[in-house]
């Protein structure tokens, strides 16, 4: 017990908004962390049902718990940046109050952290429903060059709050990759950002299955990122951020322009996407199998 309390602080913030079932399987998550030393802060985003009433009723005992209400809504970023300036740990890491940390989350996170790396993140799991996937579970110092290739860290670190509160937070004038934004902001001004391959964060997306990813507001934003970030863009980075935007709009690729977009790297990543499309229909079973299991081949 000694020994745990001279650990220190992490705290945790995550925003919510009008989904109080989830938010309290996401804050159960946090309280149920083996590591002792945690505060975590909630954001209500004015939410328009009973989630401020619920969870500050559930939780009135719990001194690890604070509760924050924003006036008017601003959006996950605006609340993320409040729970920071709120913040009283050394370290700071986010959850979303649809997702959940696995139990180890917050101790292989800060027993793997070290000053050299600007913050330490871990591979994570896709949780569809039925099926779960673990993505980017390899342990990988990622530096400026790669992860303006691709987003290799995850939507969530561990990093100093200190770090974070000088970079001013999330960029709340971008609506999507505010996540994207903010880790190549801080590998930037740090250095390299280690991943750990242990998957200790669960992204549950059976319940946004159907969301719209090519959305004009999502490819604004991206072009918004790259603008942002191109003075720091070597020519490969440019080409696979096209690639990227041309997965969100779901163009295929033709045969010769996988083989020219091969020579900037990704290849996995770029003959996957090719074989999709060639094999559409096996792919949407693929994901409804993953979401609904194998009864979802016969529902509409």
């Amino acid at each position: 017990m000694e020994k745990q309390q001279q650990l220190p602080l992490i705290s945790v913030y995550m925003p919510t908004f009008n989904r109080v079932s989830m938010a309290i399987r996401a804050i159960e998550s946090v309280l149920a962390q083996d590591y002792s030393n945690i505060e975590l802060l909630v954001v209500d985003d004015a939410s328009t049902d009973d989630t401020w009433h619920v969870l500050t009723n559930k939780y009135i005992n719990d001194e690890r718990v604070r509760f924050f209400r924003q006036s008017k809504g601003q959006g996950a970023c605006a609340a993320r940046n409040r729970a920071i300036s709120e913040a009283k740990g050394d370290f700071v890491t986010g959850i979303d109050d649809d997702d959940e940390f696995l139990p180890h989350r917050l101790s292989s996170l800060y027993n793997a952290y070290d000053d050299k790396y600007s913050c330490v993140c871990s591979g994570y799991i896709w949780d569809y429903g039925t099926v779960q996937k673990k993505l980017f579970a390899s342990r990988s110092v990622v530096a400026l060059p790669e992860l303006l290739d691709l987003h290799t860290l995850s939507n969530q670190a561990l990093v100093r709050r200190e770090r974070m509160l000088e970079l001013g937070g999330f960029d709340i004038g971008l609506a999507a990759f505010q996540d994207y934004d903010m880790w190549v902001r801080v590998v930037q001004a740090y250095g390299p950002a280690l991943r750990i391959a242990d998957a200790s964060y669960k992204v549950n997306v059976g319940h946004e299955l159907g969301r719209i990813t090519n959305s004009p507001k999502r490819l604004d934003a991206h072009k918004q990122f790259v603008a942002k970030h191109r003075v720091h863009m070597s020519e490969r980075n440019l080409q696979n951020q096209m690639f990227y935007r041309q997965s969100m709009e779901q163009i295929p690729l033709t045969l010769l322009g996988l083989i020219s977009s091969c020579r900037y790297g990704l290849v996995k990543l770029k003959w996957r996407y090719y074989l999709k499309h060639k094999l559409g229909a096996l792919s949407r079973w693929r994901i409804k199998v993953f979401s609904k299991g194998l009864a979802g081949l016969f529902k509409k």
